[in-house]
């Protein structure tokens, strides 16, 4: 590995549209020790023709050419496998870098003696306008969706400890990155907004909403990523772990009574989890299980127990209440069906 050099992995597959601006955004950082190592993923448009362009005027660019397409878990490993960095990061053939995103990552990784550290980001739309800013919640919220984003840099060591990209758990193979390395590597979390996500209508995150069969393939695989995740913390009950993180991540519905019955099983999981570094605020951990049980409180609100409910939540977790939870309590307990 080379010292201070940067490994920017940027997967691309038929991304000729936002390319260009993809690629600038790489080449023109700040931190200029960088290779972009571009894993074009059996492209049909002028992706190639586009990267190629690009390398015959820069020497940091090295291009993969993928025979077949491979999907984006196995590009991401091809393109880690082949960097010299001591550090890597990797892009979207959509997305764009502030162009000092790769130095402020790197001194926030320094500074602080961490392995990986991630950003905030901005949402913009198809013509490259702001949306909104992203401020991601605090990390442990990771437990239960995907809050470390699009922009981040790590050691390339993290992805040697996490023996690369899971290719079986396509659409959640970075979360799912996220959770394996979290048990064996420090995080870091810069409120800076150093990147722009591009929302519009041909990105394969939008495809998981619009497109059935993958809808179906990302709630199969976050259901194994959840599982997987549970098994490497406890040794049984893996299953209702993984139910529990899938419904709240996919809004699916859960019944009340059923978190009651398994109450011992989340405790188990929290007090287990809480042996790892990056979870070891037993405070943080339990405020976010009750965030959790109270938002399930909420949606179960026309239902005539809520009183008892209430107490179950208050008698569980009042050495972390607030008075956000506790003005939610009394809302909702004394509805009227």
């Amino acid at each position: 590995m080379i010292k201070n050099l940067v490994s920017i992995v940027m997967p691309v597959y038929n991304g000729e549209k936002y390319l260009v601006e993809a690629i600038n955004s790489c080449l023109n950082q700040t931190h200029t020790n960088i290779e972009l190592i571009i894993v074009n993923d059996c492209s049909t448009d002028n992706s190639l023709e586009i990267a190629t362009k690009f390398q015959e005027k820069d020497s940091r660019i090295v291009i993969i050419n993928n025979k077949k397409n491979i999907k984006l878990p196995a590009s991401l490993n091809l393109g880690h496998k082949a960097g010299k960095g001591s550090y890597v990061t990797w892009t979207s053939d959509d997305n764009i870098f502030n162009l000092n995103a790769i130095e402020r990552l790197l001194k926030a990784l320094k500074t602080n003696k961490v392995d990986l550290v991630y950003s905030d980001i901005s949402k913009i739309d198809s013509n490259g306008k702001e949306i909104k800013k992203v401020s991601f919640l605090d990390f442990e919220n990771v437990l239960f969706g995907n809050f470390i984003g699009s922009c981040f840099l790590y050691k390339m060591e993290v992805f040697n400890k996490n023996k690369g990209y899971n290719e079986s758990l396509f659409l959640v193979e970075d979360y799912d990155f996220w959770l394996r390395a979290s048990l064996h590597s420090e995080f870091y979390q810069l409120k800076e907004n150093l990147y722009n996500y591009r929302l519009h209508g041909d990105s394969l995150t939008h495809s998981i909403s619009s497109n059935n069969d993958k809808n179906i393939l990302f709630i199969k695989n976050v259901e194994l990523m959840y599982t997987n995740f549970a098994k490497s913390i406890m040794v049984s009950n893996h299953e209702v772990i993984a139910k529990f993180q899938t419904n709240i991540l996919i809004y699916r519905e859960i019944k009340f009574d059923w978190l009651k019955n398994n109450k011992s099983i989340f405790f188990e999981f929290f007090n287990a989890l809480s042996k790892y570094k990056n979870y070891s605020n037993k405070s943080d951990l339990k405020k976010l299980l009750m965030n959790k049980i109270t938002y399930v409180f909420v949606l179960n609100y026309k239902e005539r127990k809520n009183i008892l409910r209430a107490a179950f939540i208050i008698f569980n977790f009042y050495s972390v209440l607030d008075i956000k939870t506790i003005k939610t309590l009394i809302k909702y307990s004394f509805f009227k069906k």
